[in-house]
């Protein structure tokens, strides 16, 4: 072998090395930053056990955890190759440090549900409008596992008709009290606090995004209705299974948000749909903007919308920087979740109050043409299942979280667990529980 030859082999190896070192640290960063998060949020925010939220963790149930409850602290490490950090604030949940100092986080606490605002759903018999039989059924399935393979792990089963419940249902360990992550269903809650925005007249669904950084180049065409719509014509690697901009973004970075409008332009903006948690948090980032304080971003979605529907439970969580992570984390019990699904039922009116500007429900699950029938503006729709309303519409976040608005038949079904391998057909739910409505 030639002495050229030798010298290119091993610059070969080398690079081989170096990219196999660098990408292993890079998912052991990634790893231990979604386990210390996870189990922070899952003990100080849920309320579970150590145990019962390291069921969650299965796909890194090879990370060393250590939960300080004194401090509100859970570290976790990956084979001493990466370390993270993830702290508890009453009202703000759990965030990973990424480098920060717990002293250096912004400190917020959202008011209290007055009395005026509190609202518990009124529980009637299914009976006078449901075959009361069927829909116990359709309940009763939404918890059971079929296969080992494919869990579905069902924490909480709700059905809400004409504003009131007909049947709930949780799984041991889990009550109507329980704030459970509602993962990407975040999403739709950004979208209404960009509606509340639409309605003050600080935003435009049809004028470009207001980001400075885009200003001097094609980014500028990007519209708000580009961004709440996946086709923004951005570059973004939503890949969950290795490191990616995704990932990345949600469990190294400080600032979710700048991270994600760095991304290029790879297409025109309107022409391909492409999902990504990036965009979502870019809205997020462009809604702090409209605040001239910290503060009064921070308390936004809690006084105009969480108070206003007695969403007593709900907490958003933010990144370091004190941005929510709007793509991703919020938690809430399955009855709070619910109002937030009747919400837009009701074309965004409530207890009297239009809280969302009229017509933004429907705007939100109009169809994004480039999607080919599956996406509206942070919610999902699904126009190839003739079998569901064509109204329906949904929230819908990772592990099987749904919320599923259906207008025409005074609907809001809700379902929360911890699926693995997609484990949970909410379409199926949905129907068996429009086969229970006389």
């Amino acid at each position: 072998m030639s002495k050229i030859v030798k010298i290119g082999s091993l610059v070969l190896l080398g690079a081989a090395v170096g990219y196999g070192l660098n990408y292993g640290w890079s998912y052991a960063n990634i790893a231990s930053s979604y386990a210390a998060k996870n189990m922070c949020s899952g003990v100080f925010v849920s309320h579970r056990t150590e145990s019962d939220v390291m069921s969650d963790l299965y796909a890194v149930s090879f990370a060393n955890l250590d939960v300080d409850y004194d401090k509100k602290l859970v570290g976790a490490s990956i084979y001493g190759l990466a370390h993270a950090e993830a702290v508890y604030r009453p009202g703000l949940g759990c965030t990973l440090l990424n480098g920060s100092n717990v002293e250096e986080l912004p400190k917020f606490t959202p008011a209290a549900v007055d009395s005026a605002h509190q609202f518990e759903w009124p529980v009637v018999s299914p009976s006078t409008h449901f075959d009361s039989v069927l829909l116990a059924r359709a309940i009763t399935q939404a918890f059971e596992d079929t296969t080992a393979a494919q869990l579905k792990r069902t924490r909480a089963a709700l059905v809400i008709y004409d504003g009131q419940i007909v049947m709930e249902k949780y799984a041991d360990g889990f009550t109507k009290e329980t704030p459970l992550l509602g993962w990407s269903m975040t999403k739709s809650v950004t979208n209404a606090m960009v509606g509340l925005l639409v309605k003050d007249g600080k935003l435009s669904t049809g004028r470009g995004a207001p980001i400075t950084e885009w200003a001097e180049d094609d980014r500028k065409k990007i519209t708000l209705d580009n961004l709440l719509r996946m086709s923004s014509g951005l570059e973004f690697n939503e890949d969950y299974a290795s490191p990616s901009d995704a990932t990345k973004m949600l469990f190294t970075e400080k600032s979710t948000g700048l991270y994600a409008l760095r991304s290029k332009l790879a297409h025109k903006p309107g022409t391909v749909w492409s999902y990504s948690s990036g965009t979502t948090n870019i809205l997020q980032e462009i809604i702090k903007r409209q605040f001239s304080t910290l503060e009064d971003y921070l308390a936004f979605p809690h006084d105009r919308l969480f108070r206003k529907l007695g969403m007593s439970s709900a907490v958003l969580e933010t990144d370091p920087s004190g941005t929510y992570v709007g793509s991703s984390f919020m938690y809430a019990t399955a009855r709070d979740w619910a109002k937030f699904g009747q919400l837009y039922l009701q074309d965004g009116e409530w207890n009297g109050e239009q809280i969302l500007p009229k017509g933004w429900a429907a705007y939100s699950a109009s169809e994004t043409k480039p999607s080919n029938g599956t996406y509206g503006a942070q919610f999902w729709i699904d126009t190839h299942d003739k079998e569901l309303p064509s109204d329906t519409f949904f929230a819908d976040g990772f592990e099987g979280q749904f919320v599923t608005i259906i207008p025409s038949k005074k609907l809001v079904v809700v379902r929360l667990g911890c699926s693995i391998n997609i484990g949970f057909d909410n379409n199926a739910y949905v129907k068996s529980v429009l086969a229970a409505l006389k």
